[in-house]
This record gives structure tokens, sequence and C-alpha cells, in this order.
């Protein structure tokens, strides 16, 4: 997947740091981050070298026109996380907002925030 960016910087440190996503490749116009099979957890974030299944990519184009960085509600990126509480923790310190309160259904917490560039992120603990 492919998302537009203002600030290609700052949109891979918050994948990379708030999400835990492993950065592939990083130039001033390109980013390429890979997110690992599995919840996501910051505890250990998995590198090209261990041998960890990479199963996603997420590619960041630096783009300028307004009509390329509207985000809207479409397409939401979901993420399975070890510890809700302490992702939107650090998220949120890094400039996401929640769009509504986490929901607690009983298979889980859900919760949805706008990252720093507007895209949405889908956000689910499974339950114990």
């Amino acid at each position: 997947m492919v998302r537009g960016s203002n600030g290609v910087a700052s949109s891979v440190a918050f994948y990379q740091n708030g999400l835990g996503l492993t950065v592939l490749r990083h130039t001033d116009d390109w980013a390429e981050l890979a997110c690992p099979a599995g919840p996501l957890s910051t505890a250990h974030t998995p590198s090209i070298s261990d041998g960890a299944h990479q199963q996603f990519h997420l590619s960041i184009q630096s783009v300028e026109s307004e009509s390329q960085l509207c985000t809207g509600y479409s397409p939401v990126l979901n993420f399975d996380v070890v510890d809700m509480d302490e992702t939107i923790a650090r998220c949120v310190q890094m400039g996401a907002n929640l769009d509504g309160p986490i929901q607690y259904p009983a298979h889980g917490k859900v919760a949805a925030l706008r990252a720093p560039g507007g895209q949405m992120i889908g956000l689910y603990e499974p339950a114990v």
C-alpha cells in the first residue's frame, strides 16, 4: 500500500516508533516499512536479519497537492497490538488523535486513531 505524506520523515517516525513497523528503505521522498506477522509490540520489533516473516509493506511517498493528501476515512490500516493502552499512549505522544473512545467488546479492545498525517488506523487487542 502506498500512502502520500507531506512529511515522509515524520510519518516514518510515527509508524516506526509509535506502531513498531520496521524501516526497510528511507529517503527524503520515499520510505518503505514492513509490519511483522502477528500482533505489534515495540518490546521486540523484528528486523529483516532475524528472519521474521514480513506480511505487509507500507510505502510512504512525498506528495504536495491537496488532492493527494486528502485522507478522509478510507483506507483504514488495521493492526493487532499486544497492549492497547501502551500503544495508544505512544501514538498520542507522537501526534495521533483518538477518533472516538476505546471500545471493549467481549472479544477484546478496539480503537480508531487518526495518525499525524490524517490517515485512519484501527487497533485491536484480542481478549486473553
